[in-house]
């Protein structure tokens, strides 16, 4: 990889936000080289990666964070920009559905008024009639016992979920075509100088005169200007759930969902039947349902914990918990095989990604606090704006995204 010429910027760590970066840069007429590592076509191995094992992360506008769900409604026209652009489906159109209490419902409708999105408010019964799949048993022992009274806000497409291994394929592919170059490669090492930053990595090196770092949950690894930032990863367990055409096809118009209750640790999130990337040609159709939820507090962990982490099959115990949240709402799910999968978020003292200046040459964006997934193109161009002069948004507050470290 070792290149003579030198990039304007090179934006260390091709996932989600490093990827939308790298686009937002290259589209303002940057020299901008993005840098990663290639993704696993199946699960996680024993190195950093970018964007872990997935199948599809919620995506909406509402939001009980009036910052998180500006993000998210700038995202929405993004998506759709690159998927024309690119022709890779990133979105699946859906709609959302978030079920909790009528005071929980009543904090989201503001995001629903602020950008004239159409949600419609349905009581338990209601959303059950809306949607005849779903239980939304408040008067039972399981999900929602705690609880009297559910409410739903539902969120029209193009709301829904999207794919984070093809959104990191069209913003790559957006990138490169107005002029990005993409290396593929382990950054071993960002060393800055007084005339510029040397990005080390195991196919050579590169030089730039500046460098944004998104580098996520493995911040940490190797030589980098952002090791010891305030971060701290909560690790979780999914459930995956295999279906099969005539299941994936019951269930169609299933939204995504999120479902918030009296006791956090029952809380979940629910991602509706996508293809199984996977699947061989010629072999009967598969789809993939997606469950996960709330499984530990934060905590501090190295790299080679992180790594560790995602290559097992997560907490049973969790996965179990789960299982029981998904009977709760679908009881007449029929399904062909279950497995889990472990996954990592990572997480900022303000609850929000740091998108900031760190040094002279070096910049980042990181921490994606569990909601960078939906608001990826948006997050992408603070920080390509920061790095450019942009005028820093009025409905964001700067200070939220400023970096710390420990110690």
């Amino acid at each position: 990889m070792t290149r003579t010429r030198r990039y304007e910027v090179a934006v260390v760590g091709a996932g989600m936000l490093g990827a939308s970066t790298a686009r937002h840069l290259a589209d303002a007429g940057c020299d901008v080289a993005l840098v990663g590592v290639a993704e696993s076509g199946m699960r996680a191995n024993r190195t950093v990666h970018a964007s872990h094992y997935d199948v599809a992360r919620v995506s909406r506008t509402i939001d009980p964070d009036p910052v998180r769900a500006w993000l998210g409604h700038q995202s929405v026209s993004q998506f759709a920009a690159v998927e024309a652009r690119t022709g890779v489906r990133v979105v699946n159109p859906v709609g959302h559905l978030w079920v909790e209490s009528p005071e929980g419902v009543s904090v989201l409708a503001s995001a629903d008024q602020r950008f004239n999105l159409g949600c419609v408010r349905r009581s338990a019964d209601e959303t059950k009639a809306a949607f005849p799949f779903l239980s939304l048993d408040s008067g039972s022992t399981s999900r929602a016992g705690n609880l009297a009274v559910l409410d739903s806000l539902w969120e029209p497409p193009p709301a829904g979920s999207v794919d984070p291994r093809a959104h990191v394929r069209a913003e790559t592919a957006a990138a490169v075509d107005a002029g990005a170059t993409h290396l593929v490669a382990l950054v071993d090492g960002v060393v800055e100088s007084s005339d510029g930053v040397t990005v080390a990595s195991d196919q050579g090196t590169i030089t730039a005169d500046r460098v944004l770092l998104a580098t996520g949950a493995f911040s940490e690894h190797g030589i980098s200007p952002a090791a010891g930032l305030d971060l701290e990863y909560a690790l979780h367990t999914q459930l995956l759930v295999h279906l099969d055409a005539v299941e994936a096809d019951r269930l169609a118009g299933l939204p995504s969902v999120i479902a918030k209750f009296a006791d956090p640790m029952e809380d979940f999130y629910l991602t509706p039947p996508v293809a199984d990337f996977r699947s061989v040609a010629g072999a009967e159709a598969r789809y993939i349902l997606k469950i996960g939820g709330p499984q530990n507090d934060h905590v501090r962990a190295t790299v080679d914990e992180l790594v560790a982490w995602f290559c097992t099959d997560g907490d049973t115990f969790y996965a179990d918990n789960l299982a029981r949240s998904l009977a709760w709402l679908l009881p007449d799910l029929r399904d062909v095989g279950r497995w889990t999968s472990s996954c990592v978020t990572t997480y900022t003292p303000s609850g929000h990604p740091f998108v900031d200046q760190l040094t002279d040459r070096t910049y980042c964006a990181i921490g994606g606090n569990g909601y960078a997934a939906k608001c990826a193109p948006a997050l992408g161009g603070l920080a390509a704006g920061l790095m450019l002069e942009w005028s820093w948004p009025t409905e964001v507050d700067r200070e939220l995204f400023l970096a710390c470290f420990t110690g």
